[in-house]
């Protein structure tokens, strides 16, 4: 057997097998957001890693180094954030071809650093490498959360209401952007939005540690993989079924602009990916705080569906109330072409 007969989740399972937590500190190990272990009587740590590796995740050919910078701590930010927790420290590596230009490396590195900053994280470590041909970059984020406020993907139950922050669908309408072979003919102010999306995300870290706070969610996890993909997840650590409902997806109007002479497109929203907007499930009695929460930080927080019993699998309705059929739930490494 080989790996991409395996795919990216068979692995993760196979690894989890191996390496069950024995140590008394872990509280979770591989198989969520961030790994939590016992730092102290009221604080867990939480340790996430996140690598991009060049023309897998990115491409030099569209993506400023300034943005990529950016990009690779705000993806680990957004781990954090899914877990509820506070991010605090940053490591990172960075494997390079011997002639990268020095102008990649100033301008990277000033994203890393302007995106930490924006999030109060400290820069304490890293290592570096050659490479053959390709650039790879890693990132490591710690950070804490009260022990009484984490988050995990499992926890959701049978009625509970399925919400997302902000837009969904944007990061995968701006690659599409980005590559199209004139990228100049771009000149609507909304799709260079979504451009600007896909290689700059916004993490919701002040979200996630609101919701945790507020202590308003049953389940969480971010989307970087797609909307069902992730939502897969919560469903199979929570042993659900989930029901999506289409026309409750929160767009764009950029997106909706698009869609309206590209229909088919709505799979951007559902399994693009990369929006790292924060998925969580919450009781119904919640839905008057998650409100008043949305209007607090000013951000849409919408109900997309409702948790429902495991032998009702994953679904998406229309809105006829039939079943969408999706080609493809999101990305998944070794499997994705």
């Amino acid at each position: 057997m080989q790996i991409k007969e395996l795919g990216e989740l068979g692995l993760v399972k196979k690894l989890t097998e191996q390496f069950a937590p024995g140590h008394p500190r872990v509280v979770k190990g591989i198989g969520d957001d961030a790994s939590v272990t016992i730092q102290d009587d009221s604080q867990y740590l939480l340790c996430t890693t996140d690598t991009l590796v060049e023309d897998i995740h990115f491409s030099l050919q569209y993506t400023p180094y300034y943005n990529l910078g950016r990009k690779a701590v705000s993806i680990s930010l957004s781990d954090i954030a899914a877990m509820g927790g506070t991010p605090m420290f940053l490591f990172t590596s960075i494997i390079l071809p011997p002639a990268t230009p020095i102008d990649f490396i100033n301008l990277l590195y000033k994203g890393i650093k302007e995106k930490a900053l924006e999030f109060d994280v400290a820069l304490i470590g890293g290592n570096t490498s050659a490479s053959s041909d390709k650039i790879i970059i890693n990132t490591t984020i710690l950070g804490e959360v009260p022990k009484d406020q984490v988050i995990f993907r499992k926890g959701a139950s049978v009625g509970n209401g399925i919400y997302i922050t902000g837009r969904l669908g944007d990061s995968s309408l701006g690659l599409k952007m980005w590559k199209k072979k004139d990228k100049k003919t771009v000149t609507d102010p909304f799709l260079k939005d979504a451009m600007l999306a896909h290689i700059d995300p916004s993490p919701r870290v002040k979200e996630g540690r609101a919701i945790a706070k507020k202590k308003l969610a049953t389940s969480m996890i971010d989307v970087s993989d797609g909307l069902i993909s992730d939502l897969r997840h919560i469903a199979e650590e929570s042993r659900v079924g989930a029901q999506i409902w289409l026309k409750k997806l929160p767009l764009s109007t950029g997106l909706k602009k698009w869609l309206s002479d590209h229909p088919q497109d709505i799979a951007l929203a559902l399994s693009g990916g990369e929006d790292y907007e924060l998925l969580f499930t919450a009781p119904k009695g919640n839905a008057p705080q998650i409100d008043a929460l949305s209007s607090e930080l000013d951000i849409p927080i919408t109900q997309i569906g409702e948790i429902v019993p495991e032998g009702c699998g994953i679904t998406v309705l229309d809105e006829k109330g039939d079943i969408f059929h999706l080609a493809t739930e999101g990305f998944e490494h070794f499997k994705t072409e």
